[in-house]
């Protein structure tokens, strides 16, 4: 089964995007290292470039593993300071989605 989430999270005006960038790169290739069906995509919005939002589909029995991986609580802990507002998260329900439906019941 796969769980969808969403984070949504504005950064302070004094962030260092390149860091912050970088940062979320890391996490991500962390993400996909762990299992290679998680799939994870992270968006900076483009009328508000303070504000980013990330969309994840995970393999639901490892979720547990990964948030006790290393790069994951180093991830959460450095982007809660970077933070002004959240970081939201938030389970989602998909509701239709363009993957084929066999594809979607392997992930």
């Amino acid at each position: 089964m796969t769980k969808y989430i969403r984070i949504d999270y504005v950064v302070k005006p004094d962030v260092d995007f390149d860091a912050l960038k970088g940062a979320i790169a890391e996490f991500a290739s962390g993400i996909r290292a762990l299992h290679s069906e998680h799939r994870y995509t992270s968006f900076q919005h483009p009328s508000d470039p303070l504000r980013f939002i990330h969309i994840g589909e995970f393999v639901e029995v490892v979720l547990p593993d990964l948030q006790r991986q290393a790069f994951f609580l180093d991830f959460t802990g450095y982007l809660e300071e970077q933070c002004s507002i959240g970081p939201d998260v938030a389970r989602l329900a998909r509701v239709a989605s363009t993957v084929a439906q066999e594809a979607a019941a392997r992930i």
